[in-house]
């Protein structure tokens, strides 16, 4: 009878340890699976900093981005480093910009043949940069860039259908608040009478495409200008009493300086590649308008 008593007791303390060890198992997986942990997060690269900011604003707490041209550097002339080749064979989703942007794409391809790639320039009508070349800055007209979210939120969608409502939620939220901005931005070109504004390097096409604005380069074919082209734009300036000339961070402003002295004007920094993409196109926005004054 003992005995039997024994053997029940060991039989119902197996059976709590059981149904402990099972709860614990539970609340492991629970914890292994949250949204905040970063084990759990899409790896996602891109090409700019830009792009990674529609990113997050679609991924959310769900993206891990890696940024692949870091800040102050040239796009056109970049070239990965082995350090990054590493960060993007670990990427689940690479979102390219497209329009020529990412000459050196295969190689970084080579590094993760299995990764899914978004182009997120396709449905946007591009144009031309030069007689050679598409103008690869479509990020920079807040039109461009509401195709480019549809596109990465496809692309999220794609690898992880199950949060397929959470990357949209994101993403209207996120196109209501670029049609906004668009819709003001519109509204305040469209009151200016002069529509030219002059730039040191031409990243603001599109941007200038969609407000009926003339954008005009100092820089000749990507190249610093002469002396006969700078005086043509020096006497186009006289002529539209323009007196800012917006320069780029990443490239050398001497021509810039020259003009101004020339023309006693002043110089207006607009960094097409800054991370913060809705303050930075907002800025953008007062200081060229603030220029057609």
């Amino acid at each position: 009878m003992i005995g039997n008593i024994n053997k029940i007791k060991i039989l119902v303390l197996l059976l709590a340890v059981t149904m402990l060890s099972g709860c614990v198992s539970q609340d492991q997986s629970s914890s292994a699976t949250s949204p905040g942990n970063a084990s759990d997060r899409i790896k996602v690269a891109t090409t700019i900093a830009p792009l990674g900011d529609f990113v997050n604003a679609v991924g959310g707490e769900k993206v891990e981005v890696t940024v692949v041209v870091p800040p102050g550097a040239e796009p056109h002339t970049f070239e990965p480093t082995p350090s990054l080749m590493m960060d993007v064979a670990k990427a689940d989703l690479y979102i390219m910009n497209g329009a020529g942007l990412e000459f050196w794409m295969d190689k970084l391809l080579q590094a993760n043949k299995e990764m899914i790639v978004v182009y997120s320039s396709q449905g946007i009508g591009l144009l031309q940069e030069s007689e050679d070349e598409i103008d690869p800055h479509i990020w920079l007209s807040l039109r461009n860039a509401a195709v480019q979210v549809n596109n990465i939120c496809a692309g999220l969608i794609e690898v992880d259908s199950q949060n397929k409502d959470f990357y949209i939620k994101n993403r209207d939220a996120y196109l209501e608040t670029l049609k906004a901005m668009d819709v003001e931005l519109n509204r305040t070109f469209a009151g200016k009478k002069n529509k030219i504004f002059i730039v040191h390097h031409p990243a603001w096409t599109y941007f200038a495409r969609d407000y009926n604005l003339s954008q005009v380069p100092l820089m000749e074919n990507e190249k610093e200008p002469g002396p006969k082209y700078l005086g043509e734009v020096i006497d186009l300036a006289r002529t539209n009493n323009i007196t800012t000339i917006f320069v780029e961070p990443e490239y050398n402003p001497k021509a810039a300086e020259v003009m101004a002295r020339e023309m006693n004007t002043g110089i207006v920094t607009l960094d097409p590649l800054a991370k913060n993409y809705l303050e930075n196109v907002a800025y953008a926005g007062r200081e060229i308008a603030k220029s057609l004054s």
